[in-house]
Parts: C-alpha cells; sequence; structure tokens
C-alpha cells in the first residue's frame, strides 16, 4: 500500500501516522520519552528470566526488568524452565493490565547469555511500515497538524461515511463491536443498492480504524441488513480486503451470520491507542504543553512565549523526568516562562507576546 509517513517528533513525545492516497490516516504510532527502554516492543528481542507457572499451566511468566510480566505462551521447548535466561522475541505488546505476549527467539548457541535480563536487539524492520510503500516523510508543523486531525478522528465515537451515515465504535473488554447507521444518507431508490452501497463504504470505514485505533480480538460489525447473498458476499470480502490492505496482514473475517452479524478475530500486535495516549494526568500536561510551547515558538519567531499549567505538570517538568530543556531550547531558543495554577491537570494554555 502507498503512503505518506509524518513525522511529530516533538520535544516529550514522538508521533507518526501513516496516511493512505486520499489523505486519511490509518495508522498512529505514539511514544513519550519517559517510556523508551522501558516498554517491549513489537518484534524486539529481550532477555527474560521465567519465573513462575501462569495459572492453568497456560504458559510461563517472564522478568523483562519491566513494571510488569511478560508471558510466553505453551511451548515444547525444554529450555523452559523455572530460572532459565531466555531470548525472547516480542509477539504482542503490553495493552491494559495485560503483560506483553513472546515467543522463543532464534538465538545462536555462540551467544552467551547475559547476567541481567533486558533487551538485547531491537526489531530488524520497523513494524510500523509494514506492508507499506512510503511515497512521501512530512515533518515539522504540517505533519503535527496531519497528526493532531488524526488522533481527534480516532478518538471519536462515531464515524461520518462518505455520502452520509456513519459508523458507532465500542470497544469492551471481552470484543469490539461496530454499528453500521444509514443516518440522513440520501442514495439510491432500490433499498438493496442502497444496503450495499452503505455498507461497502462502512466495511472500508471501519477497516481503516480497527487499524489506525489497533483495535484487536474478537470483533462484531452489525451492518444494515442485506437480503441478496451475492450482496453479503461483496461486503464481507470488502471487509475482508480493507483489513488486510490497512493492516499489512490477513484477518480470520466470517461469513454474515443469520442474525447479519459479521464477526472477525484481528491478531493483537501492537498496543491500542488510548493506551498510548494514556499518560499520567501530569505529564499527559506537561508534554501537550512542550508540543503547543514549541509550536507557538516555531510560528512566532520573536518574543517571549507563555504557558498556563497546572501545578503538578509544572513539578513534573521541574523533577527533570526528562531531558526537555536543553532540547527545546535547541529549537526555539530559551524564551519560555511557565505559570503555575491550582487545580487537577487539564489542558495548558500557551501564547506568545
Amino acid at each position: 500500500m502507498r503512503a505518506r509517513l509524518c513525522i511529530d517528533a516533538a520535544v516529550g513525545e514522538t508521533r507518526r501516522a501513516l496516511l493512505d492516497q486520499e489523505g486519511q490516516a490509518f495508522r498512529l504510532d505514539v511514544e513519550r520519552w519517559s517510556e523508551r527502554g522501558k516498554r517491549a516492543r513489537l518484534d524486539d528481542v529481550w532477555w527474560g528470566r521465567v519465573h513462575a507457572r501462569m495459572p492453568g499451566n497456560r504458559g510461563w511468566f517472564v522478568d523483562l526488568g519491566l513494571t510488569r510480566d511478560a508471558v510466553v505462551e505453551p511451548t515444547r521447548a525444554a529450555a523452559v524452565i523455572e530460572g532459565a535466561m531466555l531470548a525472547f522475541r516480542v509477539k504482542s505488546e503490553a495493552w491494559a493490565d495485560k503483560g506483553a505476549v513472546l515467543s522463543l527467539a532464534d538465538m545462536s548457541s555462540s551467544v552467551a547469555a547475559p547476567a541481567k535480563v533486558g533487551l538485547h536487539r531491537p526489531a530488524a524492520e520497523d513494524p510500523f511500515l509494514r506492508g507499506v510503500d512510503v511515497i512521501e516523510t512530512l515533518e515539522g508543523l504540517t505533519a503535527r497538524r496531519e497528526i493532531e486531525d488524526a488522533i481527534d478522528h480516532a478518538t471519536g465515537a462515531t464515524v461520518v461515511l462518505p455520502g452520509g451515515g456513519d459508523i458507532a465504535i465500542e470497544v469492551t473488554r471481552g470484543l469490539a463491536a461496530i454499528d453500521v447507521d444509514a443516518g440522513m444518507r440520501v442514495g439510491e431508490q432500490d433499498a438493496g443498492a442502497f444496503a450495499l452501497n452503505l455498507n461497502l463504504a462502512a466495511a472500508h470505514e471501519a477497516a481503516r480504524h480497527i487499524s489506525l485505533r489497533s483495535v484487536a480480538g474478537l470483533l462484531a460489525v452489525d451492518f444494515v441488513r442485506m437480503e441478496a447473498r451475492r450482496d453479503q458476499r461483496a461486503v464481507v470480502e470488502r471487509f475482508r480486503q480493507a483489513l488486510a490492505q490497512h493492516l499489512g496482514r490477513t484477518s480470520e473475517v466470517l461469513e454474515l451470520s443469520p442474525l447479519g452479524l459479521c464477526e472477525a478475530a484481528i491478531a493483537r500486535r501492537v498496543r491500542p491507542l488510548v493506551d498510548a495516549l494514556a499518560a499520567p494526568p501530569d505529564e499527559r500536561e506537561a508534554l501537550d504543553a512542550l508540543r503547543e510551547i514549541e509550536s507557538v515558538g516555531m510560528s512566532a519567531r520573536a518574543g517571549r512565549i507563555h504557558a498556563r499549567l497546572s501545578t503538578g505538570a509544572r513539578e513534573w517538568l521541574e523533577r527533570g523526568v526528562i531531558d526537555w530543556q536543553g532540547a527545546l531550547a535547541d529549537r526555539i531558543g530559551s524564551r519560555w516562562t511557565f505559570e503555575a495554577t491550582e487545580g487537577r491537570a487539564g489542558r495548558p494554555e500557551v501564547w506568545s507576546a
């Protein structure tokens, strides 16, 4: 799939997006500076120590030196025993309250295991770009605006469809549900053609948003009712192909059930977008403030930049959790001033004068 790559390497947080040839975002990646080297990313290889069986013999808990244990699923390898130091590849990133899922990595017998757990090597190929032919790379304020629009689009409850109608996306602990609604859509007078065209548009947008939001696990799509079997098959095939195109891999998609539901199983690989954005409140506000200060500084080349933020966010910056001051000064000069306000973390205010 041909796409444009947007990179927003802001002070404190790097965001990336992939845009299709219509300018629509279909993948997002977010990494805060504070978590660099502190989370297991897809296809990374880590040294880990096996330390306990999972309940029900469903695998083993593995210590990677991170805040949460990873797990390796049941394996016949004799090497997986309690206390063993082994090389693992990350099959699925941690999300919500679940640790990363691992598999045994191919490692030469000549490579000696280290004394401590930790990262051995990052992924040889960037999983974010898998299945994509990058035709252009955008950076700076242009990329920042594209990514901010994509995040706003990806965090909404409903998605408006071309030509009218919408889909509603709801993710629960057990599964994700997508409902297709015609709304005020105006189209063909023939009811069969109307439902088919609405569902074809919904299948494409649903697949794009599954990729954009990194939705995974069991999925149920409630398409508008269609009587003709050929129309039902056409919609399912459109959904199946669109998923493969946007995710860069195939997924299991079943034919419509007697109740009109399309069920699918989306393999989990990367953490959901909501998890990637869910920094602690003080850190989230501080990072937003740094990004806005940088944006204002790049637009207004002269004058002081003022930022009003909560006391907690300012204290987070002052603790020096990340080395932001030198990086920000290199980009816009040391010309910012903070004003702290009482209250819980929220949206910072930034302006130039």
